[in-house]
């Protein structure tokens, strides 16, 4: 019996319970939905909106690994223990299923979304992994604050993190090729962690962003296709 109960303990621990942190997961899980609310769910608007003394420890990691071809979240919620619950999330060949635009054929209604969902996954970290993840984040400084300004083009490799951790929110983002995201030290350990079954797709060396577009594609669809997030103080700017 006692085994039974540290199971569902154990389980209890990656599924987010608060209701913001359910319609968070399940508004960027569909493609249709997702396209009008990935910024927010970037911006993690609902765990600022929680933070506050006495609430939960959630983190919400962000990689970027070009949008039309993989991007990772990591929903990681510590507990008074010690350990924590860490939800995987993995998006992967998205094509034109993009933010404000979905351009989709439908050859099977029975699950015409499944090739653009989210690829599921969990795992609990025991209390030396979340202090591991914990102090190389803080080695990383994932708790911000970020540089203001930054542009995170969603054809580049980037990370955010956004965090509650003692009722004190903060940010942090990092742009592949700068000196941020060459001293990101918790990736190897995420990655390792990691319980999906989709290769992560390293950074690499590109051309400029803005030098990687489809110029015959047609110009609505070449407008679409684009779009930048930009870092604030404490945070993504408002849209």
């Amino acid at each position: 019996m006692k085994a039974i109960f540290a199971m569902v303990a154990a389980l209890a621990t990656l599924l987010p319970l608060t209701a913001s942190a359910q319609r968070a997961d399940r508004n960027v899980d569909k493609p249709i939905v997702r396209s009008f609310n990935w910024f927010d769910f970037v911006a993690a608007k609902d765990i600022r909106a929680a933070c506050e003394p006495g609430g939960r420890n959630h983190l919400r990691l962000v990689y970027n690994a070009l949008w039309e071809e993989q991007v990772r979240v990591y929903e990681i919620y510590l507990q008074p223990d010690g350990t924590a619950g860490m939800n995987i999330g993995v998006l992967v060949d998205q094509g034109n299923v993009t933010p404000g635009i979905t351009n989709m054929l439908l050859s099977d209604p029975s699950d015409i979304f499944g090739p653009w969902s989210m690829k599921r996954g969990q795992r609990l970290l025991n209390a030396g992994e979340t202090r591991e993840l914990v102090g190389l984040m803080e080695e990383s400084r994932a708790f911000g604050p970020p540089k203001d300004g930054l542009r995170l083009p969603d054809n580049d490799f980037w990370w955010t993190v956004a965090s509650c951790r003692n009722g004190v929110w903060g940010f942090q983002a990092y742009h592949y090729p700068t000196d941020g995201f060459a001293n990101v030290k918790f990736s190897a350990r995420l990655f390792a962690w990691d319980t999906v079954k989709i290769p992560v797709n390293p950074p690499r060396k590109l051309e400029p962003a803005e030098l990687r577009r489809d110029m015959n594609a047609p110009v609505h669809r070449a407008r679409a296709d684009r779009w930048m997030l930009v870092v604030g103080k404490d945070g993504l700017r408002p849209r």
